[in-house]
């Protein structure tokens, strides 16, 4: 009896070891499948032995740090951080090579490490590097623009940075406490709510009284006040 025990606990506890790992042909799987989708041939192999602590896709970078998609770089941000480089021995990969040597290389703003989602950025997270890049329209040229700014997606290290990789600065945020200000006549009537979306100087903007639970209809005076009629000053 106690063998047979002995016998499940460790049947147990290699499933779950194995539920929480991932391993190199899922990552394969993916690698090529992101090559695939920045329209380059995919011919990455990893050994199924290979084992990696789980991940999610949400939580997975993958990049090219070649500047030509024949090393690549998977790291993993959350719950356990690992990276690893691979090699994607595509048939493109020279004529690929002989159009990024053509290409003009400018100075742009990266990231030293990668950041996921939400993370608000520091001036020490910022670097000039010399990169080739296609699309110049929005590209962040000054650090000062974007210190303090929160990341809209994950962004991995090397990659330029453009502003539209950065949540906008609302004058109010989702989900801030705020005061509702109604005027009725000479009587001013204020109750404290909750910002249900965010909104710029006098926009429009719903928020839910905390007290009676009602949503109701305003504008965004300023980062605290939302009144419910325009005329107000």
């Amino acid at each position: 009896m106690k063998l047979f025990l002995f016998f499940v606990f460790i049947s147990f506890f290699c499933d779950s070891k194995a539920s929480n790992s991932i391993n190199g042909k899922e990552i394969e799987g993916l690698v090529n499948e992101w090559l695939k989708k920045n329209n380059q041939s995919g011919n990455v192999k990893l050994l199924k032995s290979l084992k990696y602590p789980s991940c999610t896709n949400n939580n997975m970078l993958i990049s090219d740090i070649s500047g030509s998609f024949n090393l690549i770089k998977i790291s993993c941000l959350y719950p356990n951080e690992w990276s690893l480089i691979t090699r994607n021995k595509s048939k493109n990969k020279k004529s690929y090579s002989l159009k990024e040597k053509n290409k003009k290389k400018f100075n742009v703003i990266t990231l030293k490490n990668p950041k996921s989602a939400g993370a608000v950025i520091n001036e020490d997270d910022l670097v000039y590097v010399k990169k080739s890049i296609i699309i110049k329209n929005n590209l962040v040229e000054e650090k000062s623009k974007i210190v303090g700014k929160k990341l809209k997606n994950s962004i991995s290290s090397g990659k330029a940075l453009y502003h539209s990789n950065f949540e906008k600065d609302w004058l109010i945020e989702k989900n801030s406490i705020i005061i509702i200000e109604n005027k009725v006549g000479s009587i001013t009537i204020k109750e404290e709510g909750i910002a249900l979306n965010s909104a710029d100087f006098m926009g429009k903007i719903r928020v839910k009284n905390i007290k009676s639970g009602k949503i109701i209809n305003g504008y965004a005076k300023n980062e605290k006040k939302v009144v419910l009629k325009t005329k107000q000053n």
